[in-house]
């Protein structure tokens, strides 16, 4: 079984404010991974005339709705988080604003036949901020110590389910030396993968793949991320101060590789928890972007503020049904409430007008055999209204007419979440009878409540790690950490298992989309919506984007003030 599986709690939007990463356009899919050897350019496309920028010092400012706990890659992840590493650090691999691969540190990289190697070439010259040379075996160092229990990174899990023999070393059970990353000298970087992987460079997208020093990381492993003295990085950036509750600042890395196109020379990230406060400093121009907006204000931005950006995000939301609960044991009563589940009524009740009633587990925009995986998997039988009579009818079958002999269940939810669980409970009784109790949790015993099965009915989340279905599809399987339904079933385990090593993208959608099918029959969790996210900035930023993975990239900015 994996070890740990983070939990990225995925809030269902909105009441108080609607919020996002990062501006973007709808997502768009990501271009269709190779399946047989190929050596990308060794070079990213040639970069679009930039703005003329401001003269003299140029400042960014911008204000997140919310403060991550904390910024060491290795270990912690997220949306805010992938932001920020976006900015201070950089991986093998980036991303264009279309959703590409472009080689990041690494210039170029050969892929075996059989899709298991991969050999990463680093760029001539790469150092890290501080000036001193950055080697392969930084990135095997990071590796590794993402594997090693003491670490206790979040993502542990995402290197096992890739590298060769992960698993095992961070059972104890092989050496170092046996894991399948290897520097073989100060540019080359081996990597041998557990099966093939055709979204492997997708995935490194994720912080926890990013290069971190060994020598800064011992001389305080708990808080070397937040000291401007020993967090040494090798992107756009380099942190200047960590202000605990407040903000960040960071000024140019004149060691960055690509430093003659980074036009910012000092970066602050400030935490505004408040969605009217973050609102009104951006109005009054004390910030140049904020993370999100009052939805009391979105209307009316919406319709007259070309500074409002909206963008779809690759989250979904859903209710977990805890399958060991008397009655959710039963698959016909579970997927009773998710055909009774009023989508469209929800979102109204919350003056949500962004997102997407969720009829599946895997968001539009992602892309396999040229084609939607959403579109192929269709509504699963559901719809965005409630079908009420034919979910009454299964929950008859089921044993339980009108909900007649089910207990009263806990729906649980985070404390931030009263009006949506109202709207779910009255749901739940109109609709099928079915009687709960809220229980409201505080957010930080949220995920350790779930994987304990301490709950009966409870709001949940998933933002993608990557943009390929099987971020979303693979939570699901039996071994899955954060699965924490009980839910298990050996066919839609073997249908996953099969996708992941399938070379061929027409069979691997296939057998997700069969997936899919499987998990949706059997309803261990209900899908509610996909989420959609604003952000502002002000005009005259230009130059930045987002990638269709969510990240905000505001080191290509152009200040124009």
């Amino acid at each position: 079984m994996k070890r740990l599986l983070t939990y990225i709690f995925t809030l269902l939007l909105v009441v108080a404010v609607v919020v996002g990463c990062t501006p973007q356009a709808a997502p768009t899919a990501a271009p269709t991974q190779p399946t047989q050897a190929q050596v990308p350019p060794t070079a990213a496309p040639t970069k679009a005339a930039a703005p003329t920028a401001a003269a003299g010092p140029v400042s960014f400012h911008y204000a997140f709705l919310d403060e991550p706990p904390g910024i060491d890659p290795t270990i912690f992840q997220g949306g805010t988080q992938s932001t920020i590493y976006a900015a201070l650090y950089e991986g093998l691999v980036t991303s264009d604003e279309k959703g590409n691969i472009i080689p990041g540190a690494a210039a170029s990289w050969d892929v075996s036949a059989d899709g298991t190697q991969y050999t990463f070439h680093l760029r001539d010259g790469l150092k890290w901020s501080d000036g001193k040379a950055l080697t392969a075996k930084d990135f095997q160092y990071a590796w590794l110590r993402a594997l090693d229990p003491k670490t206790a990174s979040n993502y542990s899990w995402f290197v096992e389910m890739f590298i060769k023999n992960g698993t095992p070393f961070a059972e104890g059970k092989v050496t170092a030396e046996e894991v399948g990353v290897k520097a073989t000298d100060d540019k080359t970087l081996a990597v041998t993968l557990n099966n093939p992987a055709a979204y492997f460079l997708q995935a490194l997208l994720a912080g926890v793949w990013l290069p971190v020093r060994q020598d800064m990381v011992e001389k305080d492993p708990a808080q070397w991320a937040l000291n401007a003295a020993t967090a040494i990085s090798n992107g756009a950036f380099k942190l200047t101060e960590y202000k605990i509750g407040s903000y960040i600042t960071a000024e140019k890395n004149p060691y960055y590789w690509d430093a003659a196109n980074v036009h910012i020379d000092r970066l602050k990230f400030s935490f505004i928890t408040d969605a009217n406060t973050a609102y009104a400093a951006f109005v009054a121009g004390d910030v140049d972007g904020i993370a999100g907006v009052p939805s009391t204000e979105l209307v009316k931005l919406l319709a007259t503020d070309d500074r409002l950006h909206p963008y779809d995000q690759l989250r979904v939301s859903f209710l977990r049904l805890n399958t060991k609960s008397e009655g959710l044991s039963n698959p016909k009563v579970r997927r009773a409430i998710n055909m009774g589940f009023d989508r469209k009524s929800y979102l109204e009740g919350l003056g949500n007008i962004t997102s997407v009633p969720a009829l599946g587990t895997v968001p539009s925009g992602l892309i396999l055999d040229g084609k939607d995986f959403r579109e192929v998997s269709g509504d699963n039988g559901l719809k965005a209204t409630a079908q009420v009579e034919g979910a009454r009818a299964l929950l008859a079958e089921a044993g339980y007419p009108k909900g007649e002999g089910l207990p009263v269940y806990r729906l649980h939810c985070p404390d931030t979440m009263l009006k949506e669980a109202e709207i779910v409970q009255q749901m739940l009784l109109t609709n099928l009878g079915i009687k709960t109790e809220i229980k409201p949790v505080d957010t930080k015993l949220w995920f350790p409540m779930m994987v304990e099965g301490k709950y009966d009915i409870a709001f949940g989340g998933w933002g993608g790690d990557y943009v390929h279905p099987m971020t979303f599809l693979e939570l699901f399987t039996s071994t899955a950490y954060d699965n924490a339904t009980g839910w298990a079933n050996a066919e839609y385990d073997g249908l996953i298992n099969k996708a992941r090593v399938a070379t061929n993208e027409a069979e691997a959608l296939d057998l997700m989309v069969k997936a899919e099918h499987i998990l949706m029959n059997e309803s261990p969790i209900v899908p509610i919506l996909f989420p959609s996210g604003a952000i502002m900035m002000q005009k005259y930023v230009t130059n930045w984007f987002i990638s269709p993975a969510s990240t905000l990239y505001i080191s290509p900015a152009v200040i124009t003030k």
